[in-house]
Formats: C-alpha cells, structure tokens, sequence
C-alpha cells in the first residue's frame, strides 16, 4: 500500500466496500430526485407566470422583442411590428407606415410571424393607455377612421363623433353605431 491507502495494483482501484457503492448509488438517486423536483417546480412556476399575464402583458412583450406580428380580424390579416402597447391598446405599425390602433379587449388574435433578432423598443413614458382614450383622442383630431370589426367583411368609416360608454359613433356616407367590444381594430383614412 501507498500512501493513505491507495491500492498499488491499478486493477484494485474500485472499492470493494459494499457499502461505498450504496452511499454513491444514493447519492445519485438523491441527486436524481432534486433535480426532477427542480425541474416540476420551474415548469410548474412558468404555467404559474404564462397563467397570471394578460393580452396587454404579451403586447407589451412583443413590443420589447420587436417581433412581426399578424392580427387576425373577423376574416381581416393585419401584420406589422407593435410600436405601442399599453392597456387595452396596442398599436401596429405595418411596413408602410400604416398605423392600425388594437382593441385588445375586442375581437382578435396575435400571431407572431417571425421572432426579431435585433431587439425592440422601450415603452414611450406618454400615450393613451386604452382603446377608448386612443378612440377619443382620433375624435379631438377630427380625422376619417376605419373601423375593422371581428364579422363580415365591412369596414364602416367616418369621422368619430361621438365615443359612447359602450359604442362608437361615425358619421360617413351613413352614421354607424359600433359596439365597442366588436371593434377589432381602427386606422386613420387621412395622411
């Protein structure tokens, strides 16, 4: 033997001591166990997290990743890059520059068409926190709007004259009285 009991034959160098074999075997069933424990937790913790968020959350995320995003309407595809999300409003900004404002709340659904490699934007510490205060501010400014609501294939327009507690009330070619809730999407008509 050698120095602190290391075995001279090479072939010796297992220890034969039953029970070294059952202290490192537990040890890896021990060590096994925590790391399927971890595992569980941290999925379990992320349906938590995926749970808890809302459509203003997963907007405001697209926003900071800069991703292009497709918003389906009724039977309408909108695609573009969100350039502000805040509340119920989200704003999807198109490669022409064409601005459609969201209705969060209203009757769509967010695809994400292609992830950014390059990053997104900050959140603007200013702008309307809602559809409705987005709807009245396109009121104050007087402008033509289209409205994208989630049936059919109509897209009535007008001047807003009105934003009620619970509908929309545009004046064009004839005035349409638009629910809230069904209004997916508007964009201004004027440059």
């Amino acid at each position: 033997m050698r120095y602190m009991d290391v075995p001279d034959d090479p072939d010796m160098s297992e220890d034969p001591d039953p029970l070294t074999r059952l202290d490192q075997e537990l040890r890896e069933r021990v060590a096994g166990e925590f790391r399927r424990t971890a595992e569980e937790d941290e999925f379990t913790a992320r349906k938590a997290a995926l749970r808890h968020r809302t459509l203003a959350q997963v907007a405001y995320e697209l926003l900071s990743r800069g991703d292009t995003v497709r918003a389906t309407i009724g039977a309408e595809s909108i695609r573009g890059v969100i350039t502000h999300a805040r509340g119920t409003l989200a704003t999807l900004t198109l490669t022409t520059g064409t601005e459609f404002h969201l209705n969060l709340a209203g009757p769509l659904v967010l695809d994400v068409v292609e992830r950014s490699t390059t990053g997104g934007r900050t959140r603007e510490p200013y702008g309307p926190e809602t559809f409705v205060a987005r709807l009245r501010e396109l009121e104050l400014a007087e402008v033509s709007i289209e409205a994208v609501v989630g049936f059919g294939d109509s897209r009535p327009s007008g001047v807003i004259e009105a934003v009620g507690e619970d509908h929309l009330m545009l004046s064009g070619e004839t005035t349409h009285f638009i629910p809230l809730p069904w209004i997916g999407a508007v964009r201004r008509l004027d440059p």
